[in-house]
């Protein structure tokens, strides 16, 4: 049975107000989904699955509530600690007094991050500037057209799933408990080759897709796998954004072995995400060869995401 909205505030009122913050537990997935529904957004951080998988990364995933919102912590290591848009009726209002002088927390978090239209447009009538951070733009596809690959503009794509199909023996298949360890494996080899443990952004992801194969069904996540002549050599988490779209966390597979990428991505749109009009892939962090890669697949459109300052009103330059 759904969360009422009074239920929801009287779970609210037994957070720490901020700016203390508690963790978020596993506990806690019913209501703050529940929340999610009742003031849904199209940023990808903003499920309760991201929230939780990232929560041992720079702070991030401390709540707490202000004024009725949920408060969300996060962290980017360009911005340093950072709030995620307020939850609830009035997240202007929220933010605007979190730009005035007062106390943000002991280690003042600097950003309110994930801000995008209309807000952004209602905190410029109110004097402040969030800036457009173009690294951090949701890239947001077209499921149809990621199941058909129809077209000149997808040639590439279906270059590289014909080679794939035409030489391996593929098998895909929905993620469940007992690919866990297989796809461990999968993630150390990848971590290996891409040498996860010099970068801290690859080693904290390491460690939440870790999370996220751990706690699959508690997190209502959705995945799924290719078996390469009977191994795991792709794999693909993701969850429900909101009611027209999906947002995929994770895709991983083999570098050594071509195609692999664009198989998963289109057997994973066309098996596992039917009923969404959209896919949410998430940003590409300013890395160009990512940035090549999400645009190479001709996005419907962006999420474009903002920044602002807090404890000041004065602008900070996004790119």
């Amino acid at each position: 049975m759904p969360t009422t909205p009074r239920k929801i505030n009287m779970t609210l009122e037994k957070l720490p107000v901020f700016p203390e913050m508690r963790q978020i537990g596993l506990g806690d997935r019913e209501w703050v989904d529940s929340l999610f529904s009742r003031f849904p957004t199209e940023i990808s951080e903003r499920t309760f699955g991201s929230i939780y998988i990232w929560r041992n990364y720079g702070g991030r995933s401390l709540i707490s509530q202000l004024d009725g919102h949920m408060i969300v912590s996060w962290y980017k290591p360009r911005l340093g600690r950072a709030l995620l848009v307020p939850v609830g009726p009035d997240p202007a209002g929220i933010i605007h007094s979190l730009c005035g002088p007062g106390d943000l927390g002991p280690d003042e978090f600097r950003h309110a991050y994930g801000l995008i239209e209309p807000l952004v447009s209602d905190l410029s009538r109110q004097g402040l500037e969030p800036s457009s951070v173009r690294d951090e733009w949701d890239y947001v596809y077209s499921r149809e057209d990621m199941v058909r690959l129809e077209g000149p503009k997808y040639h590439t794509q279906r270059k590289e799933m014909r080679k794939a199909t035409s030489s391996l023996d593929l098998v895909y298949e929905p993620m469940t408990g007992e690919h866990r360890k297989a796809c461990l494996d999968l993630e150390e080899t990848w971590c290996d080759v891409k040498h996860c443990t010099l970068d801290s952004g690859s080693a904290a992801e390491d460690i939440a897709l870790r999370e996220a194969l751990d706690s699959m069904n508690a997190l209502g996540l959705i995945g799924a796998v290719v078996l390469v002549d009977g191994k795991i050599q792709a794999l693909t988490v993701g969850e429900k954004l909101n009611e027209s779209t999906a947002v995929v966390h994770f895709e991983k597979a083999n570098p050594g072995i071509r195609g692999l990428y664009q198989v998963i991505n289109q057997r994973f749109c066309e098996r596992a995400l039917d009923g969404f009009e959209f896919v949410n892939r998430e940003q590409d962090v300013g890395e160009p060869g990512l940035r090549r890669a999400k645009e190479g697949y001709h996005p419907h459109h962006f999420v474009e995401k903002h920044i602002l300052r807090l404890g000041t009103t004065s602008r900070l330059s996004g790119r």
